[in-house]
């Protein structure tokens, strides 16, 4: 191991050290404001999803930005999960990982934590995505319990399907899935609709944004083909608006922004959504504002 090797690990484990003793410190950080669902008497499954959070070792503004995200999404009385939609870290950095799973252990945000592998993530073309993809399903192993083997994967959360996809991309830039993934989707796809089953699927990256052996096209008329009820992606760091909830081919879907944004607009934004028997309710909200955004509500009827 060569000098620089050893200042920097030295450099990243100081900075994790005195971040995560930042973050646990009972005089920083607490809950934040309570918030509830429209209707809890009838709720089925409620979940709180960011995206795009970016931890990154010497930018101190995201872990408070993180740690604030945490609480404020802790806060909510009726949350069964929370999910986060890739690009959690900056680098794919060990020490970056070590501070991201220790808030979510730390803070114990919601019952369940789904964490979602992003371009970033598996080192952004600068990395070697394979290894970064290892560590990503043993952090999510050791720190959540998750018990994964693979990074694509999902869940069935009060009988609702929630299927997290992952990029196969070897250069970590682009939306790829590979045969064995698109047909491991198909089989959970047809699992759910024989269980009559609300199913919303989770991916860093859009649908259109698809591509190699498989498209965008041929992903919506998949996912259509088996009554997806909603598609949930970050990535592209848009402002959290009604824009953000769109059709594409069939497809329901909401593009989270960038969480800990500090640059084009406050951190923050995030949705809510809650299910219900027959429809599904999502709600843009301001974790650390602890508020409802105004004009950011919209329901989805259930296919089965």
């Amino acid at each position: 191991m060569d000098i620089v090797t050893v200042i920097n690990f030295i450099r990243d484990f100081l900075l994790t050290l005195m971040s995560l003793l930042t973050m646990l410190s009972p005089a920083f950080g607490g809950p934040g404001a309570a918030y509830q669902a429209k209707n809890a008497d009838l709720l089925v499954m409620s979940m709180a999803v960011v995206s795009d959070i970016h931890v990154e070792t010497n930018n101190p503004n995201a872990y408070e930005n993180y740690e604030d995200l945490l609480y404020g999404i802790k806060g909510g009385k009726d949350i069964d999960a929370a999910a986060y939609l890739g690009d959690n870290v900056m680098n794919g950095q060990i020490a970056e990982d070590v501070f991201f799973y220790a808030g979510l252990i730390g803070v114990k945000p919601a019952k369940q934590n789904l964490v979602i592998v992003g371009n970033h993530d598996q080192g952004n073309g600068e990395g070697d995505a394979a290894k970064l993809s290892e560590n990503f399903i043993k952090f999510n192993n050791l720190f959540l319990g998750n018990r994964i083997d693979k990074t694509y994967y999902y869940k069935v959360i009060n009988g609702c399907y929630v299927i997290v996809l992952a990029s196969e991309d070897p250069d970590a830039q682009t939306f790829i899935l590979n045969t064995e993934q698109y047909n491991w989707l198909e089989g959970v796809l047809k699992e759910a609709k024989a269980a009559n089953a609300p199913t919303i699927v989770l991916n860093h990256f859009p649908i259109r944004y698809l591509q190699g052996t498989y498209n965008g096209t041929q992903l919506a008329e998949l996912l259509k083909a088996y009554n997806v009820d909603l598609f949930l992606h970050g990535h592209i760091h848009d402002d959290l608006g009604a824009d953000n909830f769109y059709n594409w081919g069939g497809i329901n879907c909401v593009n989270l922004p960038r969480a800990t944004e500090t640059t084009h607009y406050a951190p923050g934004d995030g949705i809510v959504f809650e299910v219900y028997e027959n429809e599904i309710l999502v709600r843009g909200r301001d974790f650390i504002k602890g508020e409802w955004i105004d004009g950011l509500e919209f329901t989805y009827p259930i296919t089965r």
